[in-house]
């Protein structure tokens, strides 16, 4: 809480559903409208037996990243950051299928000087209770939400 900003119960219960349950594919985080909290803005349920690719899931996620950006909060300013957690499967050079945690930091350039302030600042509240991250990428801007970066990011660090 080195900003000020606190984190809600229930963005540590639903990480831990998804990481040790497998209960989601990804959980998308983002501040309060008085900026005072970090609380779950919404969530991808696995449906058992769903067939979901990958890729179409990220591409999910990062729609609603992008769309953020352009939401107008209560206080009618615009353009929201957000914090996401995807459960990223994908396959090694050796053909070895993994299954790792990618955090994801989206704060756009286009955000109010504040806005991106605490993001940042808040940052290290959200991921420093979050265990098990194998990546952490951040991205600012549309450009940097790449599919196949994300799944070759995760490569390059299991080889390392």
């Amino acid at each position: 809480m080195a900003s000020g900003v606190a984190l809600s119960n229930q963005c540590l219960d639903i990480y831990s559903d998804l990481q040790l349950r497998k209960k989601y594919w990804y959980i998308i985080y983002k501040l309060t409208d008085d900026l005072k909290e970090i609380v779950v803005d919404s969530v991808k349920e696995r449906v058992k037996g769903d067939n979901l690719d990958a890729k179409v899931v990220f591409e999910e996620l990062a729609q609603k990243l992008i769309a953020a950006e352009n939401t107008v909060n209560e206080a009618g300013k615009k353009g929201e950051g957000r914090y996401a957690v995807l459960d990223v499967h994908y396959e090694t050079e050796g053909s070895r299928t993994l299954d790792k945690v990618v955090y994801l930091t989206w704060v756009p350039d286009t955000l109010p000087v504040k806005q991106k302030m605490l993001y940042a600042s808040s940052n290290k509240a959200l991921r420093g209770k979050l265990t098990g991250i194998h990546v952490e990428i951040q991205c600012n801007d549309s450009s940097e939400l790449k599919f196949d970066e994300i799944i070759e990011t995760c490569r390059k660090k299991s080889r390392d």
